[in-house]
């Protein structure tokens, strides 16, 4: 894989959305900041596994742990940054998180320099199978997953190379619906997820007008990682339509 210098990553992709001001916390509820963390973990291990869109978990992972694991509040990180920080750190005033809420966060028993080290792992190989289901397995008792839908998504990604079409759409809508019933909608990654479920609409990509000749996933340059949105995401629908098995 090409060497890249993912110090600087354009802040389109990179800047905490989900949580760009501290009073967004006040919002959610300490079961969806658990909920959310694992499923933008999630999210991130789908990326990891998908040879095609490797190099953007890449950026993101290596984004994510630039500043060390998850100890002080930066919104200039990624959105699986902030909400780690913040099960971590759930009386940190300035995030304004109700003491009940406190609460709930505070019996998670979340191991934030295992979770900040598997993360840095996929920033420079993707982890195999059985420690990507070793760590999931944890991170589920450690955030108190107990919903039926999140594990059944967990075994489809760990398995994400063999899946047919159907099944990356139904892991990818999943996760777009979840997040969407937790007012994680405006997180980082969603535009990324958005793309691939509306690549139905793009079944020849590449003779559609301004794609032809397009990257395939946002751009990776010494800098930075383009956005995604506009043309972007056309480019990574068309990638995801390119890339697609047929069931």
């Amino acid at each position: 894989m090409a060497q890249y210098d993912f110090q600087m990553i354009n802040q389109d992709l990179s800047e905490s959305k989900l949580l760009r001001t501290t009073s967004n916390f006040g919002m959610l509820k300490g079961r969806s900041i658990a909920d959310l963390l694992y499923l933008q973990t999630l999210q991130l291990i789908m990326f990891n596994r998908d040879s095609k869109q490797r190099d953007y978990s890449v950026g993101y992972a290596r984004k994510t742990t630039q500043f060390g694991p998850y100890a002080l509040f930066r919104t200039t990180s990624t959105d699986i940054y902030v909400l780690a920080f913040a099960l971590d750190n759930p009386e940190y005033q300035s995030l304004n998180i109700s003491s009940r809420e406190q609460k709930i966060l505070k019996s998670v028993q979340f191991q934030n320099r295992r979770h900040f080290n598997f993360v840095k792992r996929m920033a420079v190989r993707p982890p195999n199978r059985s420690e990507t289901t070793a760590f999931l397995v944890r991170l589920e008792t450690q955030l108190k997953i107990t919903n039926s839908l999140f594990k059944q998504l967990r075994r489809l990604i760990i398995d994400w190379e063999d899946l047919k079409y159907a099944q990356k759409q139904f892991v990818v809508s999943k996760l777009m619906q979840q997040q969407t019933m937790l007012r994680g909608k405006s997180s980082d990654s969603y535009e990324h997820l958005h793309a691939m479920k509306r690549e139905r609409k793009y079944t020849d990509a590449s003779k559609k007008p301004g794609y032809k000749d397009s990257p395939v996933i946002p751009t990776l340059t010494k800098t930075k990682i383009q956005g995604t949105t506009g043309s972007g995401i056309g480019k990574i629908a068309g990638y995801w339509a390119s890339g697609r098995k047929k069931v």
